[in-house]
């Protein structure tokens, strides 16, 4: 077989050779043959030739010692027998046999490849071997015997019921052998998905973190995400556990370190005290992973830079010069590095951090010179005490005349202006005079609008239009041309006598030559407003000067994945719901698998003591020491514990709004949706704000509790989309009814609002359904 070639030409060779080969008595004398034409059925098997008629003959190639020829046929059986049920029946006597030898090696395979068949008229010849497996003497074959349960769970759950699989999977954490207990981990953690995953309390996290360094560094990540259910129960026991995981801060591997820094973050979440001595502590391996690591590694510690920067906005400011760009960095990189050296900036490095970002504005690459043209600009806007140095920092690149450099800067100008009209001295002298070095719409656009706002102040700004105007024909940019209209239109109202023939010019050209629709709709309306009222078209067309404000909604958005640290969330810079749409278990598992009975299967001492807890409905709950509440999640099957009720909308958690900007919003604003509620209580006013406050809504206004008639205002806001919901709740304490009016930015939201703030209150006020 050696040096044998096969390809999809020579594939036609005669099956029936191939069958008789395997058949004749002098092949299977010699092992060599033997295995080649063993090979050579798979090697078809894997080209997608159905050599399902080879099906008995590879099952009696399997009775062999050959480890190797072993697992070949044990591929083949497990590929074909789903679509040949019948004749993988010929395989059970074989598999049971091997489940039985003497090598571990040849168990492990034989347990593997039953378990792998897939076929659920075997299950009843599997129980036996697998329950030997998980007791026998091998770690290999143990850990083999766990993965199995896990494959067996997703081909039917009732079989792992029946035999009792999580109460023995629960005893095999104290296995000696870390490869099996973290397979078992594993395999509890998945089976009991619908549950909250694997129950953990103190005795199971203490035993984990003891045995933590024999685990493998994938199996290091995985216990450390299991980790993240427990709840240290003081300050002491929180501090031990950060002491034992302190070391592992300093190791080689980018993912020990990264799930470490997760669980330290998760345990002091609400610890506000320790923030400062917790960040400190955890960047300087990112630092050291962002200069040694690859590009990749690199971009993915900057992303996770900025949600830290979202918790403590002085975290690298000191360590600034970390994120200067290498001659040998990728753009992407350059670019995200750019990005992190804004955010970092502050009173006291900003001018190195300026001078830097000057340096990379003149880059061979387009977009990083773009973006450092940017950044100077939107150091600008974040220290506004700063803006003078930018500005001229960004007017000494107008002297390079580089069309896409000065296209940039004339951008970063006009988002300046917008912000602090007084740097208007000392930009307007230096605006280029010559518009034909600028090719970019988005920098024409920018310099138009500039002529047409501070038109006044620049005597040549209406011949610089009309220089535009006379080659409007030639602009194929709509984007210029609608700019021009409306900077005509306000050069108009300032300098009337030299832009009257311009704008007729210009008016025309739109309204009776124009193709593209939108310039022709913008130049019909200013020709309209002219006619009717030339007053009331200065009004509108001019408005009323006020500052551009921009807002930050990236903040927001990161502070809401600080949750999902270490995760793709991050690297999509969305939710981890709005791209993941299926989560384990793949399968609708019928009832609970906490254990047969229903009840909790605590850790102590190497031994479990089921302990059933009634709840107030008599059903059985489990609980946990943890804290960790239990239920089917998918909602199939018969309930054994009870249920919370999911968030029906993802909320801001840290969301704000002023009372001006709320009033603004509820005036203007169209009424979304309403409802009233039935509440079986009057609730307390503090504990109502409290309950919606848990439920991120924020209290805005209440009116005095001692009234016939109690008003609540109410305000949330969207994680992902940014839009805001506001809310009026009118409480009639005769008749205990709620009625709730609701007004939201965006309506295809409002049922899910609506039924999220109904949640809130249903276990309290309402009652459960």
């Amino acid at each position: 077989m050696a040096g044998t070639k096969i390809t999809v030409e020579n594939k036609r060779s005669d099956i029936s050779d191939l069958k008789s080969a395997l058949r004749s008595a002098e092949v299977q004398r010699d092992p060599r043959r033997y295995l080649q034409a063993v090979q050579k059925v798979i090697a078809y098997m894997t080209l997608g030739i159905d050599m399902s008629k080879l099906f008995s003959e590879m099952i009696m190639a399997g009775a062999t010692t050959d480890i190797v020829q072993k697992k070949l046929v044990y591929l083949f059986l497990c590929n074909y027998a789903k679509s040949n049920s019948e004749l993988s029946l010929l395989t059970v006597n074989t598999l049971v046999k091997d489940t039985q030898d003497r090598n571990p090696m040849i168990r492990g395979l034989a347990l593997r490849s039953m378990c792998s068949l897939r076929v659920p008229d075997l299950l009843e010849y599997l129980r036996e071997p697998l329950m030997a497996g998980l007791h026998d003497r091998s770690p290999y074959v143990r850990r083999t015997a766990v993965i199995g349960c896990l494959k067996i769970f997703y081909l039917t759950p009732d079989f792992i019921s029946e035999l009792n699989i999580i109460d023995t999977l629960y005893r095999m954490l104290r296995d000696k052998d870390p490869h099996v207990v973290l397979n078992a981990a594993s395999a509890l953690n998945e089976m009991l998905a619908s549950e909250g995953g694997m129950v953990v309390n103190r005795n199971i996290a203490h035993y984990l973190l003891n045995r933590f360094h024999e685990f493998s560094e994938w199996g290091q990540c995985s216990i450390l995400e299991i980790l993240h259910r427990y709840k240290p129960e003081n300050e002491e026991e929180l501090f031990d556990i950060l002491n034992i995981l302190d070391d592992r801060l300093k190791h080689a591997n980018c993912g020990v370190v990264m799930a470490t820094i997760k669980l330290f973050l998760k345990y002091t979440e609400n610890m506000m005290h320790l923030h400062n001595d917790v960040h400190q502590r955890i960047k300087v391996p990112l630092l050291t992973f962002l200069s040694c690591g690859s590009p990749e590694l690199a971009y993915a510690c900057l992303l996770h830079f900025q949600l830290l920067l979202a918790r403590q906005l002085d975290l690298f400011c000191e360590d600034f010069r970390s994120f200067y760009c290498r001659f040998s960095d990728p753009p992407y990189l350059k670019m995200k590095k750019i990005e992190v050296l804004v955010e970092v900036s502050d009173n006291v490095n900003s001018l190195e951090i300026i001078s830097e970002l000057g340096e990379y504005a003149t880059d061979v690459n387009i977009l990083v010179s773009k973006q450092a043209i940017s950044s100077i600009g939107n150091v600008a806007l974040r220290l506004p005490e700063l803006a003078h140095t930018c500005v001229k920092k960004l007017l000494s690149l107008l002297s390079y005349n580089i069309s896409c450099v000065t296209s940039n800067v004339l951008v970063c100008l006009t988002s300046i202006l917008r912000q602090d009209e007084s740097l208007e001295e000392l930009i307007l002298p230096e605006l280029p005079k010559n518009l034909n070095v600028i090719t970019e719409e988005e920098g024409k656009a920018s310099l138009i609008w500039i002529l047409g706002e501070y038109g006044e102040a620049l005597p040549d700004s209406p011949y610089q239009l009309e220089e535009i105007v006379n080659h409007i024909e030639e602009e194929l940019s709509s984007a210029v041309k609608l700019q021009l209209l409306t900077a005509t239109m306000k050069l108009f109202f300032k300098r009337p006598a030299e832009c009257q023939h311009t704008l007729g010019r210009l008016l025309e050209h739109a309204v009776d030559v124009e193709a593209d629709m939108d310039v022709h709709d913008r130049g019909m309306l200013y020709y309209r407003l002219l006619k009717q009222d030339i007053n009331e078209a200065k009004r509108i067309v001019c408005g009323n000067q006020k500052k551009f404000i921009s807002s930050d909604n990236n903040a927001l958005q990161r502070r809401a994945l600080c949750s999902e640290f270490n995760t793709l969330a991050v690297m999509y810079g969305k939710p981890s719901e709005e791209f993941i749409e299926q989560k384990p278990p793949y399968i609708l598992a019928q009832g609970s698998l906490l254990s047969p009975s229903g009840a909790e299967v605590s850790f102590d001492s190497g031994r479990f003591v089921s302990v059933e807890v009634p709840d107030e409905t008599g059903s059985i709950t489990s609980t946990t020491s943890a804290g960790v509440a239990v239920g089917n999640l998918l909602g199939s099957g018969e309930l054994l514990a009870k249920e919370t009720i999911a968030p029906s909308v993802l909320l801001n958690p840290n969301a704000t709004l002023s009372p001006a900007d709320f009033e603004r919003k509820w005036l203007n604003m169209k009424l979304s949706d309403e409802m009233k509620l039935e509440l079986d209580t009057v609730p307390n006013p503090e504990e109502l704000q409290h309950t919606m406050q848990l439920s991120n809504i924020v209290t805005m206004a209440s009116s005095p509790a001692n009234q016939p008639v109690v008003k609540f205002f109410f305000y949330a806001q969207h994680v992902s989309t940014f839009h805001f919901f506001v809310v009026e709740a009118q409480i009639t304490i005769a008749s205990s009814i709620m009625s709730v009016k609701m007004k939201c930015d965006n309506p295809s939201q409002s049922e899910s609002f609506m039924k999220h703030f109904r949640n809130s209150l249903v276990g309290k006020w309402i009652a459960q359904q």
